[in-house]
């Protein structure tokens, strides 16, 4: 519906902290005025933006839009650029403070400094690095340390990008390629592959979901290697989204399906 809640977990209750709208006069004081689209318009994935807390967020749409909101004071949207054609399914910020990576329905990956994106102007800005990758992106992550750009593709595929914020042009071959089934169909949501928020044991590590029966979870290490495969009768579909808690001591594995069910593995 174009709507940005945040959620308190303590009091059971949501609070909408931004929304497009149309550029009908009645919605003129809101932080989202004339920034809806349309019924073919929405919001796709939300980024936080950690240089500044929970008070500031990039938005992408199903227009291939990026949009920067500061919740800060009166609040106002920084930037609105169009940076793809087609829908940008996920951003990531780099820990550097200003390299972006966009991921989506245009097949390529792309890294950003957004430095060069105001909102004064329309002008598309020009991407420093790209991957072309084939078939559509679900996502493209930064590591938290940032070395490291993990993508998931629909050539079936898990990419490990070293160094992307430092490339300049086409990076031709990722580091690290794992063979890894994505189609889940057109009934189930995607896979997408992420980082745990920290690193687990002094290493960097990532979980998805799996295809594979009977129904499991895979958790990878950050150079590839398939580090465990889990499963139980907890698992019975396949858990299309899948994150860590943040904890460093324990490795606490959430998995949520098709169906609205999560489960925990710990």
């Amino acid at each position: 519906d174009g709507s940005v809640r945040s959620f308190d977990v303590e009091k059971q209750v949501f609070q909408e902290v931004f929304a497009t709208y149309s550029d009908d006069d009645v919605y003129k004081d809101k932080l989202g005025y004339n920034r809806d689209g349309g019924y073919r318009s929405w919001l796709q994935s939300l980024e936080l933006d950690h240089r500044f807390g929970n008070d500031c967020f990039f938005l992408s749409t199903s227009e291939g839009n990026v949009m920067h909101v500061d919740l800060r004071s009166k609040g106002k949207v920084t930037f609105d650029q169009t940076l793809s054609e087609k829908k940008i399914n996920t951003m990531s910020f780099h820990p550097n403070g200003y390299t972006m990576a966009t991921a989506g329905l245009s097949t390529v990956v792309q890294l950003w400094d957004i430095r060069s994106m105001s909102d004064s102007t329309r002008k598309k800005p020009k991407p420093l690095a790209w991957q072309n990758v084939g078939k559509s992106i679900n996502s493209a992550y930064f590591s938290p340390s940032g070395k490291r750009l993990l993508t998931t593709t629909m050539m079936d595929h898990l990419d490990i990008l070293e160094d992307a914020h430092l490339a300049s042009g086409a990076v031709k071959t990722p580091k690290t390629r794992i063979k890894h089934d994505n189609r889940t169909g057109r009934w189930l949501s995607t896979f997408m592959a992420r980082w745990h928020p920290t690193s687990f044991s002094g290493d960097e590590i990532f979980v998805i979901g799996s295809m594979a029966k009977p129904r499991q979870i895979e958790v990878f290490g950050g150079n590839g290697g398939l580090l465990r495969e889990i499963s139980g009768g907890a698992l019975t579909a396949v858990a299309s989204r899948c994150c860590f808690h943040p904890s460093a001591e324990k490795l606490i594995v959430i998995g949520g399906n098709s169906s609205g069910r999560v489960t925990i593995a710990r």
